[in-house]
Formats: structure tokens, sequence, C-alpha cells
């Protein structure tokens, strides 16, 4: 395992055009607030580490943010930890993650500043992020709850969250895997729900380029979810502002409307069937049982009844 430096000094280059860049495209906010969300955008990406390959990329970040925590420093926020393959990845609940050389491997760690009932929505904000930029890319790509990003019902792409402690500080940082089949021409045969964007495009993909635009994407939504927090807090409680990934998360997704079975592990030990509805204000999924009750999940998995 190898770090390279020249490799990761130009992915941050690119992050960098591809913030100022989001932050140029969207118009329908003022001068002041674009500038605003850029300032908390270009947190994502202050460093980055890459290799060319690694056993795992999350007890990197681990490492680094205990390290830090021992020196009596805190890590900082957006560090980004970047592969071109990983020996032993692992996705919920220790599933083995194919991770070959042709894909796009990350991990972000993050020192969280939303309120902490807010927290929930860093996780669907990445998963926007990724739908968002693939289909300006022109490969139309749905989110499946909470953030898998699936295109024609296969999977691309798969996020994991966890929550570190630094033991001498106290601080909770929230690290971030993602794992996107990028160049990946073939699958073992046990997954045969995976498919990659060279797949599904039948071409070939830049996948620093990728990285770049996402990770921009990422800490752009970062931005818009902090202000409607801000301004959330400085609204009258009946005149709330509209949460930006909620209602993204919503038009991005094909789980509204669909019948699912839900679990910790949806795919062991289902553990109820239903129909799905869209996100409440909190960000869990609403989900209609067949008697008429509605309940709301915010952690563990779904997977459809029907393709």
């Amino acid at each position: 395992m190898s770090r390279n430096t020249l490799q990761a000094e130009e992915l941050k280059s690119l992050i960098t055009h591809y913030q100022i860049r989001d932050s140029v495209i969207n118009t329908n906010l003022d001068a002041k607030t674009r500038k605003k969300i850029l300032r908390r955008a270009r947190v994502v990406g202050h460093e980055v580490y890459y290799y060319k390959r690694a056993d795992r990329l999350m007890p990197l970040a681990k490492q680094a943010i205990l390290q830090a925590d021992s020196n009596g420093t805190d890590l900082s926020s957006g560090c980004v930890w970047w592969a071109d393959s990983l020996v032993q990845a692992r996705g919920r609940i220790g599933r083995n993650w194919w991770a070959p050389k042709g894909g796009l491997y990350l991990c972000l760690a993050l020192y969280p500043s939303l309120l902490t009932e807010n927290w929930s929505f860093y996780n669907l904000g990445i998963g926007v992020a990724i739908a968002q930029v693939l289909r300006e890319r022109e490969v139309f790509s749905s989110i499946r709850w909470i953030n898998d990003i699936l295109i024609k019902g296969r999977k691309i792409t798969g996020i994991l969250a966890e929550a570190v402690r630094a033991p001498n500080s106290g601080q909770t940082y929230l690290l971030f895997g993602i794992g996107i089949n990028a160049n990946i021409e073939t699958f073992p045969e046990d997954l045969v729900f995976a498919t990659s964007l060279s797949i599904t495009t039948g071409k070939h993909w830049p996948t620093k380029e990728l990285a770049a635009q996402i990770l921009a994407r990422i800490g752009w939504i970062f931005g818009l979810i902090h202000q409607w927090e801000s301004d959330c807090l400085n609204t009258e409680p009946g005149y709330l502002p509209q949460n930006p990934v909620i209602r993204d998360w919503n038009l991005l997704s094909d789980t509204p409307g669909r019948r699912v079975i839900y679990g910790l592990n949806a795919e062991i030990n289902p553990e109820l069937e239903a129909l799905a509805q869209g996100l409440a204000p909190d960000g869990s999924l609403k989900l209609t049982l067949d008697n008429g009750e509605e309940v709301r999940i915010n952690s563990g998995e779904i997977r459809y009844t029907e393709a």
C-alpha cells in the first residue's frame, strides 16, 4: 500500500474546479447565498490521500482521527481517501464488497456541524449527489432507500456510513465509504444484480474526473442543507423552508410507490413487507402496511419485491 501525492493534488484541483462550477450554475440562488454555500462546500476535499491499492479506506480514516486525537488536535473535516482497488472491502453488516481495479472507491471524513437530529441528511445527500451527477452525464440512475444507486434495477453504487468518536476530545466524526462500479467489466456469479457504468454505457469512464465532480456536488449539497438548517432556525415555525435533500431525494428515487421488504438484513431476515411512500420531514422512510398502518424507518435496508 503506497500513497501517490501527485494524484491526490490533481484530484484536489479538480474538486475545486467543480465546486466553483456548481456555485455558478445555481442561478436560482442569490450571490450572497451561493457564496455562503460554496464556503461550506469547500470543506470537502480539504485533504486527499490516494492509494493505488489498499485493504480498506474507512480504517485509514479512523486511524487518522485517532492519531490526531492522541496528538491533542482534531482531524480536519472533509478529508478524502481514494483508492483504485480494495482488497478487503466491506459493505453493510460486514458483507464482502467486490472492489477490483476499475472501480472508484472513496472515504469521506466529516466533522458534523448540523444539529444532531439532522445528521441523517448527510447520508441521504450523498446519494442525491451521485444520482444527480450521473444523470447530468446522461446515465439515468435512481436511488433505492437509503442511498443505493441503481441503473435499470441493478446496483452500481453502495454507500456505507459510520460514526467514530475520538476518545480524548469526545468529538464524533461521520465516515462515508463510497464504492462505484465505474469500469468493471465482469462480476462474480453471486453478484447477479450488480452492473457498472462501462457495461451500461459501453464506454470507459475517467474515474478521477468522476470522483471530483461527485465530491464537489456532495460538498454543495452539504452547504445547501446547512443553509436550510440556518434558515429554519431563523424562520417562524409555520413558514419553514423546504428541505433540499428531501425534495431532491424524492425526485431521484424510485422507492416511493414500490412494494418493499424491509429488515436490518432484508435479504436474510426480512421483518416486514409494505408499500413505500416518500421521506418524512426527519428523513425517515414512510411505509404503509397492508392493514393501513404507517410506520417510519430510519435504519436498515429495503429490497423491492418486483424488478
